[in-house]
């Protein structure tokens, strides 16, 4: 029986795509240098056998590796994907930072603390499937869209939301 191969494709926003060349770039190019110079360094303290600083570097130099080969990866297969902005209102947050923006992102730029939601999450589907003004439920808690565009909303436009919350 033959095996059947599946495509990994890698969602990310543009901004997410630019993101990984930058990171890339920066891994093959200074951190492998730095790496090289501290063992070059550890090298030179000679006694092979006891060298923690030898040790260390090449620990560094197979993260590095490891982290190159998966950027190579995700770009490789990244397709571009438009993020969408949304103003959410989060009735279980404290007074004055209860309207945050939340914008869809793909799966590997996703960061709660940022308010970047992959596309795949449970939130981000239960989100996709209202429309502005409809509140939705995830895991108990509610919330509310009050904003869906994805290229005019502004942060100036929460704090004024917020403002008048508090």
């Amino acid at each position: 029986m033959a095996e059947e191969i599946v495509e990994v494709i890698n969602e990310m926003t543009q901004a997410g795509y630019n993101q990984k060349v930058k990171e890339l770039n920066y891994r093959k190019n200074e951190k492998r240098n730095e790496i090289s110079e501290q063992i070059k360094y550890a090298k030179s303290l000679g006694d092979f056998s006891e060298n923690a600083e030898l040790d260390a570097a090449k620990n560094d130099e197979n993260e590095n590796e490891k982290e190159i080969a998966r950027l190579e990866h995700e770009i490789a297969t990244a397709k571009i994907i438009e993020s969408r902005l949304y103003i959410i209102y989060d009735k279980d947050e404290e007074p004055g930072s209860r309207y945050y923006i939340c914008e869809l992102v793909g799966e590997t730029e996703s960061s709660i603390t940022d308010h970047k939601i992959s596309r795949q999450s449970q939130f981000a589907l239960e989100l996709q499937a209202h429309a502005k003004g409809e509140k939705f439920t995830v895991n108990e808690f509610e919330f509310k869209i009050i904003e869906d565009n994805a290229r005019k909303i502004k942060q100036k436009d929460v704090d004024a939301l917020n403002a008048q919350d508090k």
